[in-house]
């Protein structure tokens, strides 16, 4: 019986495009295909892995499903991380696949960007060219001009590196406030050193007895919540319980999504609503933590400009993407003309058809809500989608959310163009998206562009 070591990875029914993706990424890891039940019966009885070996599964494999996949990796061998991977909701089961041995599993193209984080874990633990890890922190548990036994470094997106702020020393003050001046609200530390930034944010923690930390960092917090998105996502998306869902379920998923974006919102009383928004620019890198971002400056811009209910967008925002689907993840707002007419078509009934998802689980919106999340890719001049809508027929609402998307989006760092500056955000969304003047006064007022607002 043969070892595993000539080949660092086992995939198995991967159709072309998703081999093709998966590869790229494990390069330079080798893998082995397989792609029927015979070349899997055939493996099993030549081949002997180890504890820790990686099994990655997915839905196009001939004369065998991917639990009968998964049951007999688990029989033959100890100790596997077997892990699914799918494009297709239907098949997209998280109970039955623990139940059949997967340890994780991923649903493209919403989880790409955690599935890409856990491959190049992979090939960091098997030391075959994985690229060094950095872990974002957010500015908010550090303190300037206290020694931090760990490295800082920020992201420069025009050249793809992570430049050193502080070599485990101190990061002066005129380091942070260049840092919030450009609207950086994250920087970067070594995966190998997350430990010692824990135990540092717990040490500043106790020391400053802050109420309502609940013992944890605003780092620990936000990862948190992305994982609370995450998986209210999967349980909305998913055929755990029926296709249909029933009514339990639904009122059950819809408190859970109430308390969710509480959590983005949280103790606004007295807070100043711009120093909080400026906190969740830049940070919709996928599309749980985009689904978050939006939610969160949607209500935040709603409690700032009295449009609209802060709690309806921040449902709104939580859901308006979630009807995305096969559709790539990272169009947005300022490239959608890059997609083909096929792909436009599909990508413009996403409005709609994240309210068919909500209703599938009976998930039961307010007709505002709903209306909200149909409506925010509709523009005053009639050039929207998915229905052209008149004007004057889009709820106010429904406007601010659109500016709160394309506002995330263009926050985000960008390997194309240099960091915006708050004031080029604002002119590029409002040029972008032909915002009328009515939502954009108290929008430009509340973010401090006085010289359009006065």
């Amino acid at each position: 019986m043969n070892s595993e070591s000539q080949f660092g990875l086992v995939l198995v029914g991967f159709d072309t495009a998703l081999h093709g993706l998966i590869t790229g990424l494990l390069k330079p890891l080798n893998t082995h295909h397989l792609s029927d039940a015979k070349e899997v019966e055939e493996f099993l009885e030549s081949y002997r892995l180890t504890p820790g070996t990686t099994v990655m599964v997915s839905t196009a494999l001939k004369g065998m499903s991917q639990m009968e996949a998964g049951q007999a990796f688990n029989s033959y061998f100890q100790g596997l991380r077997l892990i699914f991977v799918t494009t297709e909701r239907e098949q997209f089961e998280t109970a039955a696949l623990k139940k059949n041995g997967f340890s994780e599993s991923y649903l493209l193209p919403a989880d790409e960007w955690v599935l890409r984080e856990s491959l190049e874990e992979i090939k960091q633990n098997r030391n075959v060219g994985g690229s060094r890890k950095f872990r974002a922190v957010k500015m908010l548990d550090l303190q300037a001009e206290q020694d931090l036994p760990f490295e800082v470094r920020v992201f420069m997106p025009l050249n793809n590196k992570f430049a050193l702020l502080s070599a485990g020393g101190k990061l002066t003050a005129k380091k942070c406030e260049m840092l919030q001046k450009r609207n950086i609200n994250s920087v970067f530390v070594d995966q190998t050193q997350l430990g010692k930034f824990y135990e540092y944010t717990a040490e500043r923690l106790v020391a400053l007895n802050l109420p309502g930390t609940d013992g944890l960092s605003e780092t620990e917090r936000s990862s948190r919540l992305q994982a609370s998105v995450r998986t209210l996502f999967h349980a909305i998306l998913t055929n755990d319980k029926g296709a249909s869902g029933n009514y339990d379920e639904g009122r059950d998923l819809f408190e859970q999504s109430k308390k969710v974006v509480e959590n983005f919102v949280r103790q606004k009383t007295g807070l100043d609503l711009n120093a909080k928004l400026r906190e969740v620019m830049g940070e919709g890198k996928d599309a749980y933590s985009h689904a978050q971002s939006v939610s969160t400056i949607a209500a935040l811009l709603s409690m700032a400009t009295g449009i609209g209910k802060p709690e309806d967008l921040a449902i709104a925002g939580l859901f308006h993407d979630l009807g995305v689907g096969g559709s790539a993840q990272d169009i947005g707002v300022f490239n959608v003309g890059q997609l083909s007419p096929e792909e436009f078509a599909k990508f413009s009934q996403h409005p709609r058809e994240s309210l068919n998802l909500l209703k599938e689980k009976k998930i039961t919106v307010t007709p505002e809500i709903a209306a909200i999340i149909e409506c925010h890719h509709e523009r005053a001049d009639g050039k929207g989608f998915p229905k052209q809508m008149p004007g004057h027929k889009i709820p106010a609402a429904a406007h601010l959310l659109a500016f709160a998307d394309a506002f995330e989006e263009l926050s985000r760092p960008n390997a194309n163009r240099a960091a915006l500056t708050l004031i080029e955000i604002q002119e590029r969304v409002a040029k972008g998206l032909g915002t009328p003047p009515e939502i954009l006064l108290p929008i430009y007022k509340f973010l401090g562009n006085a010289e359009v607002a006065a």
